[in-house]
């Protein structure tokens, strides 16, 4: 899950601070982020954040491939 967070764009970071403010309000701000220990959080928490970096990955690849269908149009029309 680290792996995927990483990856996500500061926005997204902070839906997720969001989610885990919703069980906890146990972590550490440091310069580059935050820290949460997965140990505290309950599997709820988990699982509502395993489910919004999966709708987000989604929505990634739909805005790409909205993008490139848009992109192949504007070359048809040109």
């Amino acid at each position: 899950m680290k792996e995927k967070i990483d990856r996500m764009e500061p926005n997204e970071h902070i839906q997720i601070l969001n989610i885990v403010k919703k069980y906890t309000d146990t972590f550490t701000k440091t310069d580059t982020g935050i820290l949460v220990s997965t140990d505290i959080l309950p599997l709820e928490c988990l699982q509502e954040i395993e489910n919004y970096i999966h709708f987000s990955i989604d929505q990634r690849k739909r805005m790409d491939e909205d993008n490139k269908a848009r992109k192949n149009y504007e070359r048809m029309i040109q």
